[in-house]
């Protein structure tokens, strides 16, 4: 029962500091951080701990394809429905799981140095809650499972990016995304109906074996790319993750750069085998994320928020991954998903460490000269810079060339989509640069309050991007890119000059950040390439606010009230008409009678048709 264990053990945190906030709030005392983050940090670690032990046991198992199963008992049965709560621990959720909670153990740490004792014990038993729903997305061996777990986290980040709820905006930026994810988690009920109707099962490997019809493939491998869209912030579901950013920076760091983001490359890969095999889907998947990559980084080099930058960079990085399913190369998509964890949640936990130096701020052109103030957090910082840009022997060199060397090698792949996806690196250099500038060269441009403030971070905070840099710098030697779905490993496939190519492109882009913005002094407008957030306030808000206008005066001025007045003219009518014949006189009544009688006689005797007439 280790895979249950490790999967409860965040939920134990999440209760005990729920009851640590009640029983101390409840006598009047202080929520002390050092306790509540012990707590939550103790139970990620041991989640870690026994992750480390479930992998070292399935890779023990002989044979392609291993799994641990561990079926608790039988949650749904209903006539021929029968869905167990069952986990699975195999070569795909081993990789998630080590993330979710090798990461999210090193975020806990960093939080007891970036919290405050206010609101403390709610913050870490809001991301023990997370990463318990998280564990289940990854480890639930049935469809309504990972669902459990796939609301689950939108429940728990709308409740992180809102934790500072007395901030309106914060509090509408966790509205924003949870709704947003709403309407792409319709596409989920409506796979996992498509999916028993066609498979007679709800059980992933069972629906991947299950050889689908390829009409049935392609509308089950599209809605579940639907609902991928709004989990991991692809086009058109992707404008709720840069308001998201409204949250504690460790939040961004967990939720939106290594696990709840990466969710939907988990289940496209976890259901490979049905999305491949419609050529329409893998298309729709490669150019939604090739768009969604090229859009993200031309946005994120118009952002003057250091993390809004790191937000639409994280979006743009999704935007490699769906890249690299949509071209068949689900493993590497996966790798990139490993590395990205590290130098993304490197990158935001170092943005942190740079917030918390400037008590808040948050502009990027108000910085300047940092590295001499904060040399643990420009160390670090600028293992996760190079990572992101790929550069070798970094761990985002690995997985994103083989990325690009799939969009161009690939059956589904192209010239286009390589020259897309190379620009995209290209714009990823030049907008990281530009922000690694700004923050850390040149003269500084702080306020007199802010340079009195400078100073490094506490050790609880500098550890956790200590060991994230190691990470970013030899996580690519890890042994990837890995055949997940066989199991095998492979050989790293590659053309040495693409290789080239992309270092290049990123080199190029990172001498024009470099040589634009090494001596900027004065702040650039922040604007909008592609202001989607206006269209759809535009088409959903006014659009669905003249459409219910519109609706009303038809329906209720129209219909309804032209139906009443209708009935009502027809009443009046009718009492009319009948007023006449009410005279009062019985002489009137019984002539009325007399040749009412004669008329039914009359047409009795003399009727034509099958009517009347003997």
């Amino acid at each position: 029962m280790t895979t249950t264990l490790l999967v409860f053990l965040p939920l134990l945190g999440f209760f005990l500091n729920g009851i640590y906030s009640y029983s101390t709030l409840r006598k009047k005392g202080v929520v002390s951080v050092v306790v509540s983050g012990t707590v939550g940090s103790a139970t990620m670690i041991g989640s870690f701990a026994l992750a480390l032990l479930q992998f070292i046991r399935l890779k023990s198992i002989p044979g392609a394809g291993a799994s641990i199963e561990e079926p608790l008992f039988t949650w749904i049965a209903s006539g021929a429905v029968r869905v167990p709560f069952a986990f699975r621990f195999d070569a795909l959720s081993s990789v998630f799981t080590l993330v979710i909670t090798g990461v999210g153990s090193l975020i806990h740490v960093y939080s007891i140095g970036y919290m405050s004792d206010e609101g403390a014990a709610k913050y870490f038993a809001y991301l023990n809650l997370f990463c318990f729903m998280m564990l289940n997305l990854v480890l639930g061996a049935t469809l309504p499972q990972v669902f459990l777990g796939w609301e689950g986290v939108g429940l728990a980040s709308y409740l992180l990016i809102g934790f500072w709820s007395e901030d309106f905006a914060k509090v509408m930026a966790a509205q924003k995304a949870f709704l947003m994810n709403r309407v792409g988690d319709l596409g989920f009920l409506l796979a996992m109906f498509v999916a028993f109707k066609a498979a007679g099962t709800l059980d992933l490997l069972e629906v991947s074996r299950a050889g689908l019809a390829p009409a049935v493939a392609t509308a089950f491998g599209l809605l579940i790319f639907f609902a991928c869209t709004g989990k991991s912030a692809q086009i058109p579901l992707f404008t709720w993750l840069p308001d998201a950013m409204a949250g504690p920076t460790p939040v961004s760091a967990l939720i939106h750069a290594a696990t709840m983001v990466t969710s939907g490359i988990y289940l496209l890969t976890r259901l490979s085998p049905v999305i491949s095999s419609s050529p329409l889907v893998m298309s729709v998947i490669a150019w939604t994320g090739a768009a969604t990559a090229l859009l993200a980084a031309v946005t994120a080099c118009f952002q003057s928020d250091i993390k809004k930058v790191l937000a639409f960079s994280t979006i743009s990085q999704l935007g490699f991954m769906f890249v690299a399913c949509g071209t068949g190369g689900f493993e590497n998509g996966v790798f990139h998903v490993m590395t990205h964890a590290f130098f993304k949640a490197l990158l935001f936990l170092g943005a942190g460490s740079v917030i918390h130096a400037l008590h808040g701020g948050q502009n990027i052109f108000k910085m300047g000269g940092l590295r001499k103030a904060l040399p643990v957090t420009f160390i670090t910082f600028t293992a996760g810079w190079a990572a992101i840009l790929g550069l070798p022997p970094f761990s985002g060199f690995f997985s994103k060339d083989e990325i690009i060397l799939g969009a161009l090698h690939s059956p589904h792949g192209s010239p286009l989509l390589f020259s897309w996806m190379l620009l995209s690196a290209a714009l990823t250099a030049f907008y990281m640069t530009r922000l690694y500038v700004l923050v850390f060269f040149g003269e500084s441009r702080s306020s007199a309050k802010e340079k009195a403030h400078l100073h490094e971070s506490p050790k609880v905070m500098t550890l956790p991007l200590l060991i994230l840099s190691v990470l970013a710098l030899s996580g690519g030697w890890f042994g990837a890119p890995v055949k997940i779905i066989a199991g095998e490993e492979v050989a790293a496939s590659g053309s040495h000059w693409v290789m080239a190519v992309s270092v290049v492109a990123a080199l190029i882009g990172a001498a024009i950040g470099w040589s634009r913005y090494s001596k900027k002094t004065k702040e650039e407008k922040v604007r909008d390439p592609i202001p989607l957030d206006r269209a759809y306030g535009w088409i959903f808000g006014k659009g669905a606010s003249a459409l219910s206008q519109g609706t009303g005066r038809f329906l209720e001025d129209g219909f309804f009230q032209g139906t009443i007045r209708a009935l009502g003219a027809a009443t009046e009518l009718s009492g009319n008409l009948i007023r006449v014949f009410q005279s009062g006189s019985m002489q009137a009544y019984l002539l009325i009678m007399m040749a009412a009688t004669l008329a039914v006689i009359g047409w009795f005797f003399f009727g034509v048709g099958g009517y009347g007439k003997f």
